[in-house]
């Protein structure tokens, strides 16, 4: 619907955690492609864009960032250029920087919605985690769309909401972790070949540092040498500090139990596809199963539920809880090499 200088793009599909995933960027990739009538669903982003097999741990601090996917490569721009492959196009993204004016954000943005394409942004409303822009008002200076926080209480005073569900914020240039903006048209460019895919795979999920970020195989030991610092849980903690380490390692169970079980999923689709590695492709996708297995059937079931209430806030700042929880790390670390090794030799054998 275009009036004056409105142009909304209605029945975009909604993004927002839930069950079906957590992951901004590929969720915003997979309502993108569905509204332009693209066959990709969440599972074929996530292993598609490398978010899937992306773990990371930030060795400086409790990181609250840790989980965010433009970590997955340890170039950033990999990762968004992954999910405009998967919709046939190219990467076209618009960084925010010091010379960076709001008029130029609203160039871009007007030109590819106008085009019909919804547009991908970091920020807008809350952090620098993707959302989707759907339409405009005023020129641009409104813009409407989906945002996994923008129903967040801490939101409320700079959002409104359509009667589709679309938030509605006029303070998208003044939140400072608004920082990019990525065009979500589709093109030519080729599918991704299985090889392609799963050399992507073993990338992300190879253990090294990239700066005080340990990835990959490597972010297992991170982790677990944070749980085991006792002086970053100390009985006088006050409790704002023991949320912040929840939120963290709640993060990382996240990150491990949405990203594998897609990957293991994406692995048996394959095996479906490639009968002389099937073999080998379900047996990876079984070492991804049981990371979340290890999640959902023990390290869950210590914490007393999925939640980040005060009583898994207790039951992590418990140091025998802690060692448990080192120990289920160490199997989940074991387990994802094995994945690794499978994949590298999987990427020698696949077309």
């Amino acid at each position: 619907m275009e009036i004056s200088n409105t142009t909304i793009l209605y029945g975009v599909p909604k993004v927002a955690y839930g069950t079906e995933g957590c992951t901004p960027f590929p969720m915003c990739v997979h309502s993108c492609a569905n509204y332009l009538g693209l066959p990709v669903d969440y599972t074929q982003v996530m292993a598609e864009s490398g978010a899937a097999f992306r773990l990371v741990w930030d060795t400086a601090c409790w990181d609250g960032g840790n989980v965010d996917a433009v970590f997955t490569f340890d170039d950033p721009d990999k990762l968004f250029a992954c999910g405009m492959r998967i919709m046939g196009g190219r990467l076209k993204i618009l960084r925010r920087t010091p010379e960076t004016k709001k008029e130029d954000f609203i160039d871009f943005i007007r030109t590819e919605i106008d085009s019909g394409h919804p547009v991908i942004a970091l920020g807008i409303i809350g952090p620098p985690e993707a959302c989707v822009i759907a339409g405009y008002r005023d020129g641009g200076d409104t813009l409407l769309g989906w945002n996994v926080f923008q129903e967040y209480p801490e939101n409320q005073t700079q959002v409104q909401f359509e009667q589709n569900g679309y938030f509605i914020t006029k303070s998208w240039w003044e939140n400072p972790m608004t920082e990019a903006l990525i065009a979500a048209g589709t093109d030519t460019l080729p599918a991704f070949s299985p090889k392609e895919v799963l050399r992507n795979a073993a990338e992300v999920l190879k253990g090294r540092m990239c700066g005080t970020q340990a990835k990959g195989i490597l972010a297992y030991d991170a982790w677990k040498d944070a749980l085991l610092r006792e002086s970053d849980f100390p009985r006088d903690a006050v409790f704002p500090v023991l949320v912040e380490r929840m939120m963290c390692h709640g993060d990382a169970m996240d990150c491990l139990s949405d990203g594998r079980h897609h990957a293991a999923g994406y692995l048996r689709r394959l095996a479906e596809k490639c009968p002389a590695q099937a073999e080998k492709l379900n047996r990876t996708a079984q070492e991804f199963d049981h990371i979340t297995d290890i999640l959902w059937k023990e390290m869950i079931p210590v914490l007393g539920g999925w939640e980040r209430g005060e009583k898994q806030i207790r039951q992590l700042a418990e140091p025998e809880n802690r060692r448990l929880f080192a120990g289920q790390i160490d199997r989940m670390k074991a387990h994802d090499q094995q994945a690794y090794t499978g994949l590298c030799e999987l990427a020698e054998e696949l077309q």
